[in-house]
């Protein structure tokens, strides 16, 4: 069985997959001085070693890497994934995380299309692309799948990266059972200029989840999440066991899902 654990950190990413081999993977972090006992609570009861073998940094927004120094403190991180792509560099986090990365064991930039290990397959499907210049569309992108039971992080990918990239490359090799839902739910996954472009709903089509997961805070200045997106998981995910489809960490907490294989899974929620 392969873990995943979506952590409640309010407007912003974190989540924690423990394998069957003992490897820890982190995918960004959200870690404030008003949640950083809760989050740290919950880490204690979880993880099954005081490390995390990677981290990745989908990309280097604030709410994505906030508290990186404190997470490594608490639980030194052996190797660091990272795009390459600079985006607001003028935040303290950006500092922060920058000093972080000068420090680190090891860095590497990755780059789509190649694998952390093969089983459980742990695919990168995006990263820093040619002909790219927002930081958003080149997050890294992480494609799990245990035995048959798939889960995917889409980091804050917009539109214009799955239509034009992801799925010409991948196609349906991106269906997954648990989507961790891009950009606190904006409504840039479907469609960056909603005045004048129909909405893209393929890369939904051919993710085919059962639910997706949308981590966000219930007070956010962005609308997040948007509602017409929420319509479009609504249509698109067939739902879990109790036919519920869409998750939230404002509304659900702290959310644990397990990969059984053979396309099974089974998700936990208000995990405290």
């Amino acid at each position: 069985m392969t873990t995943f654990h979506f952590l409640n950190v309010g407007q912003g990413n974190m989540a924690i997959g423990i394998f069957p081999d003992g490897k820890i993977l982190a995918y960004d972090c959200n870690i404030t001085n008003e949640n950083e006992s809760a989050i740290f609570a919950y880490l204690a009861k979880i993880m099954p070693k005081n490390s995390i073998d990677v981290f990745v940094n989908s990309h280097r927004d604030a709410d994505h890497m906030r508290g990186i120094k404190k997470l490594h403190a608490k639980y030194p991180i052996g190797a660091l994934w990272d795009s390459g792509v600079s985006a607001n560099t003028e935040t303290p986090e950006y500092a922060e995380y920058m000093d972080f990365r000068r420090g680190v064991s090891y860095t590497e930039e990755v780059a789509p299309n190649r694998h952390w290990t093969v089983h459980p397959s742990v695919k990168i499907i995006n990263g820093k692309r040619e002909g790219l210049d927002d930081p958003n569309s080149q997050s890294i992108v992480l494609h799990i799948d245990y035995n048959g039971s798939s889960l995917l992080l889409a980091g804050d990918t917009s539109a214009s990266t799955w239509r034009d990239y992801i799925i010409p490359e991948l196609g349906q090799a991106v269906r997954s059972l648990v989507l961790y839902a891009s950009h606190h739910g904006s409504f840039s996954f479907f469609n960056e200029d909603r005045e004048n472009d129909e909405d893209y709903t393929h890369h939904l089509a051919s993710i085919n989840p059962a639910i997706a997961i949308i981590s966000v805070s219930p007070t956010n200045p962005h609308g997040h999440p948007d509602d017409d997106a929420l319509t479009h998981y609504e249509n698109h995910c067939y739902g879990a066991n109790n036919g519920q489809k869409i998750f939230r960490t404002d509304e659900h907490g702290n959310m644990k899902v397990e990969l059984h294989g053979q396309g099974t899974g089974w998700i936990y929620w208000n995990q405290v």
